[in-house]
């Protein structure tokens, strides 16, 4: 074989395809580089005119997993059960103080928490959402 015949063999071989359609497409992103690739978008201006579209999906998905979250915590708490308002609670003074679940309805709880505390003067403090209570075991 002479070298020219070997020069196009070798040119030939570096572009041939093997014929598997896996060579023929890059592998897809990974679900981090999916992320990274849409945050770059959005930093560099790209999605501008989505962008309005974009926070409204934001929000109804965050709104759609609080909304879950918070049937899932009410559905863990009973009547009776011992619970500890959380650091996340407002007013600030409520955070950290234990009480008894006296009432659940669709959405809340209410709460007694035995003595009178900032403006609940009865001691108990209604629709209390489900997710700034956190269950303590009973024999705390």
């Amino acid at each position: 074989m002479g070298k020219r015949s070997r020069r196009t063999h070798t040119r030939r071989a570096v572009g041939t395809n093997t014929g598997t359609p896996a060579d023929d497409q890059p592998s897809p992103p990974t679900p981090a580089l999916r992320e990274q690739l849409l945050l770059d978008q959005i930093a560099a201006g790209a999605l501008d005119q989505h962008l309005t579209a974009i926070a409204d999906a934001i929000h109804a998905r965050l709104d759609l997993l609080e909304t879950v979250n918070s049937a899932k915590a009410l559905a863990m708490l009973s009547v009776g059960d011992r619970v500890r308002f959380t650091e996340r609670t407002k007013p600030q003074y409520l955070r950290g103080v234990h009480g008894v679940v006296i009432e659940l309805d669709e959405h809340t709880a209410t709460v007694c928490v035995h003595q009178p505390i900032g403006r609940f003067g009865s001691g108990e403090i209604r629709q209390c959402p489900p997710l700034l209570l956190e269950r303590l075991h009973p024999a705390a």
